[in-house]
Formats: C-alpha cells, sequence, structure tokens
C-alpha cells in the first residue's frame, strides 16, 4: 500500500494515498470544465480557483470519512489507525478486530453516515446558492459550483460504500450482522464474501447488458459498471478464500511453528556477502539484525530485491533494513492467522518472536505456508 504521512490528527496519523495526485488533476480540470460551461464568461483564473476548491473540499470530506471509521473503531477498543485516505473508501479490512457484532456495524457504518451527512449539508448549500440568482454574482457560482460538486460526490461516495461487498464498508456491515445472527465471525464473513459476489454478479451482469443494448449512447458507462461487477466479484471470491485459510489455520500458534534457530547479520554487513543465499531460499527467507543479543530490525528476501545487484556491495543492512514502528512483533502464543496478518501488512518474509522482551524466534511466511500443506494434506486424509 503507497500512502504518504501528511498530518496528525485526533491521536491519528494522517496517509494520503498516492492515487488522490491523479484524482485532484482530474477533480479541478472536471470542475474547471463545467464552470466554464455554465458560465463562458468567468476568468480563467475563477474557473481553475472553483475546480482546486472543489478538489481540495472533497479531500478534506474523504478525510472525514475515514476519521469517522478511526474514531468509532477507538472508541470501541479497537486499532483505529493509523488513517488511510482512498479515493472513494474502499479499503475495509475483511481481517476482523472488532470484539462485538455492534461494535463492527457501527464503526463500518460511521463513514457513510459521515459521507451522506455532509453530501446533504453542501447540496443544501448549493440550493441556497441557487436561490441567491445573480446577486453576488462570481462568489455565489464559486459557492454554488463547488458546493454542488461536493454534495454529490459524498452522497454517492455514502452510498456506495453501503453496498454490501468488500472492500466498501457495507462488507464489513454485512459481515456484522451475520455474525450477531450466527453467532460465528467467521459465518459472517463467508456470508459477506458471497453476497459480495453475487452483487458484483449482477452489476457485471447489467454493465453488459447496456453495453449490449445501450451501446451509441452508454457504452462507456456499462463498461465501468461491469468492470466494478468483475472487481466484487473477485474481492467476493477473495474473501471466501480468506475463511477457508482461517480454518485451515485454526487452533496454531507461533509457537507451533517459529524458528528458534535465530539467523542473525549484523548491521553493518553489506548484502553481497548473503544476499544470494536469502533469494534462493536458503538463507530461511528473513534475517533479524542484530548488535550482540539486541534485536535491531528484520531484513527479508522483499528488501534486498529492492536494491540492484550492483549496488550489493556498497549497500549496508542497516540501510534497508525494517526497525523501529514499522517491525510489527509478535509472542510466542500469538496466533498464526494473526501473525499472518501482520507480515501481510508489514511487507516482511518473517517476523520477530518475542516472549517478555527475549527474541525467541523467527516465524516465516515459508513456516506458515508448510503449516497449511500440512493441514491440507491432514484433511485430505481425514476426508474419505
Amino acid at each position: 500500500m503507497t500512502a504518504l504521512p501528511i498530518a496528525r490528527l485526533f491521536g491519528f496519523e494522517i496517509r494520503l494515498h498516492v492515487s488522490w495526485a491523479l484524482i485532484l488533476a482530474l477533480i479541478t480540470v472536471t470542475v474547471a470544465t463545467q464552470v466554464e460551461a455554465l458560465a463562458p464568461n468567468t476568468s480563467s483564473l475563477l474557473r481553475w480557483t472553483i475546480g482546486g476548491v472543489a478538489s481540495f473540499v472533497f479531500l478534506l470530506s474523504g478525510l472525514a470519512h475515514e476519521l469517522g471509521h478511526a474514531v468509532a473503531a477507538r472508541r470501541a477498543g479497537m486499532p483505529g489507525g493509523p488513517v488511510v485516505v482512498f479515493f472513494f473508501g474502499g479499503a475495509a479490512n475483511p481481517t476482523l478486530e472488532a470484539r462485538t457484532p455492534r461494535d463492527e456495524i457501527v464503526s463500518a457504518l460511521a463513514g457513510p453516515v459521515i459521507s451522506l451527512a455532509i453530501g446533504a449539508a453542501f447540496l443544501l448549500i448549493a440550493a441556497a446558492g441557487g436561490a441567491l440568482g445573480n446577486l453576488v454574482d462570481g462568489v455565489q457560482l464559486v459557492i454554488a459550483e463547488v458546493a454542488f460538486f461536493v454534495g454529490v460526490m459524498n452522497v454517492i461516495l455514502g452510498t456506495v460504500n453501503l453496498i454490501p461487498a468488500f472492500p466498501l464498508d457495507g462488507g464489513r456491515i454485512a459481515r456484522g450482522i451475520a455474525w450477531a445472527r450466527t453467532g460465528d465471525p467467521d459465518a459472517g464473513l463467508r456470508f459477506a464474501g458471497v453476497t459480495g459476489r453475487r452483487v458484483g454478479l449482477t452489476l457485471a451482469m447489467v454493465g453488459f447488458l447496456v453495453v449490449v443494448f445501450f451501446a451509441q449512447e452508454h457504452a462507456t458507462d456499462g463498461l465501468m459498471l461491469a468492470l466494478c461487477g468483475w472487481f466484487l466479484v473477485s474481492s467476493g471470491r477473495t474473501i471466501e478464500r480468506m475463511v477457508d485459510l482461517d480454518a485451515l489455520l485454526d487452533g496454531i500458534r507461533v509457537a507451533d511453528v517459529m524458528d528458534h534457530d535465530i539467523a542473525g547479520v549484523p548491521p553493518g554487513l553489506t548484502l553481497d556477502t548473503f544476499a544470494g543465499q536469502l533469494l534462493d531460499g536458503s538463507g530461511g527467507g528473513s534475517l533479524a539484525v542484530l548488535r550482540g543479543s539486541d534485536l535491531l530490525g528484520m531484513v527479508g528476501a522483499a528488501q534486498v530485491r529492492r536494491v540492484r545487484r550492483d549496488r550489493w556491495a556498497d549497500t549496508r543492512v542497516e540501510d534497508l533494513m525494517v526497525s523501529g514502528e514499522a517491525l510489527p512483533e509478535v509472542a510466542p502464543d500469538t496466533t498464526l492467522r494473526a501473525a499472518f496478518d501482520q507480515l501481510r501488512r508489514s511487507g516482511l518474509d518473517g517476523l520477530p518472536v518475542l516472549d517478555a522482551g527475549r527474541l525467541t524466534g523467527i516465524v516465516t511466511r515459508r513456516a506458515i505456508t508448510e503449516a497449511i500443506r500440512a493441514r491440507l494434506q491432514a484433511t485430505a486424509k481425514v476426508t474419505p
């Protein structure tokens, strides 16, 4: 996930996804073009100012959407940060963090509710601005055009995110409702996956029919609808696979699969001395960076691949190791499923296992893969 830290609000680190660079540019151009069509006599400076203001206000409303999730999650005792602002939301995490179905529903619903409230408020401002007629001329145009655009976009943002499919917020709401009815969070997640897949199939079918029967007028709209449907179908299938993965890893702890023989390297070592072994798997896939017995960080194949081979001799471990707050830690009694999620989010190939602050081992992607393979083989033997 490529997101840049830009601020800190209410105790949350705010990160902006890089896709916003393109989105802000597109919104600015779109709104400026609309203003020119509505009022050809407006100056170029005013048109671009209106476009820039509209894009910035929509960015702030997107931030409010995500902050709504974060604040609601923190009140429910869940980790609410960092707050990553994506375009149009769509960042709901299928990994369960809520303790109750109610917490899951409330934290998921907070974002769309805020977006719909913002949308309604801006549409009222736009309506009031339109009612003023030309009393304030250019100022009225700025207020009405920006308010209308931001209002419509927020209504769409809130409504779309209520669709019961991951990665939209509605997927979490559907999971919470099914969890409340069945008492089983895994059943809730499977329900959300199946529902999302069905919604996606419906959208894809509607989009296909639009392309076939209204090709001249709405071919692009139909194609976009079909692509969105395909995306939701793919996400639904991914969710169902995650439920199957949870079942395979159920009952396994980090202590059951971690490597007790800790492979470590000093921070000043250059990559050319060990990178080849790390990449071909003989190095275990991940190494602890140690100064004596003190853990400084972790380095794995994923970090080594970012460095060109001709720079290995000049690159030290400390230059690319993952350390500090960016380095997750697990305990021996951590579930293997939770460790897998932390590995996936961190982009690491291995995590340090600490017991009472002392490094006791490393749990790697390879160890988790072998545990899954062993469970699959055991299941195959039991199943007639």
